[in-house]
């Protein structure tokens, strides 16, 4: 079993846990050694089940071999995990056990794919990527190194999320349209075109 840290005692990091806790119940794949986190009120204790055990760099002190960086801004989790790579830590991709990954797909290193979401055929995901639960990844899409997609997206075939890119909960696209790099459709929002990297999509009341 490969020693994980999960960087981020967060929501997200504890949501993470849970899902590591799903993949060891079916195959036992990693010892959960704990929570790593910058904030100065997180250096001790404990994040739920697990201990803190400080930041990034002291924690690869510990024995940790991997970490998962449960980060949600993208470029925050592109710097942290540039910072763990750095000490030595190789990112550790997960997989949840409900999802459905065709076998041809890609996941990159360091990416995560939630319950109940699908990666279809002839897709590829790049490093650090969120696939949150029940998003639905079409066939032959590209979605670049830290994108987001959050719970209930769907994007269609042949598409192309730009690095850093995110798409908000139950956002989507039609097919063959380009999300440009840390470009961001919003929460609920449908891409029927492309969007330009860094541009927005998003809802106005």
């Amino acid at each position: 079993m490969r020693k994980l840290v999960i960087v981020g005692a967060s929501g997200f990091g504890r949501e993470i846990a849970w899902i590591v806790e799903r993949i060891n119940s079916g195959n036992p794949t990693f010892e959960m050694l704990g929570f790593c986190d910058d904030a100065d009120d997180k250096q001790t204790g404990m994040c739920g089940a697990y201990p803190l055990l400080g930041r990034v760099e002291a924690a690869a002190k510990s024995g940790a071999e991997v970490f998962f960086c449960a980060i949600g801004n993208n470029r925050a989790r592109q710097a942290v995990t540039a910072r763990a790579v750095g000490v030595g830590l190789k990112p550790a991709t997960l997989i949840d056990p409900g999802a459905v990954v065709a076998p041809c797909a890609v996941v990159g290193e360091g990416s995560y794919v939630g319950i109940g979401s699908v990666v279809s055929t002839g897709t590829r995901l790049g490093a650090g990527v969120i696939v949150n639960h029940h998003v639905c990844v079409g066939h032959d899409v590209e979605v670049g190194d830290f994108a987001q997609l959050c719970p209930g997206v769907n994007v269609s075939g042949g598409c192309e999320i730009g690095e850093g890119a995110l798409l908000g909960t139950n956002a989507g696209t039609i097919p063959l349209k380009r999300v440009g790099a840390w470009a961001t459709v919003g929460a609920g929002m449908v891409a029927l075109r492309d969007v330009e990297e860094g541009c927005s999509v998003v809802r106005v009341k």
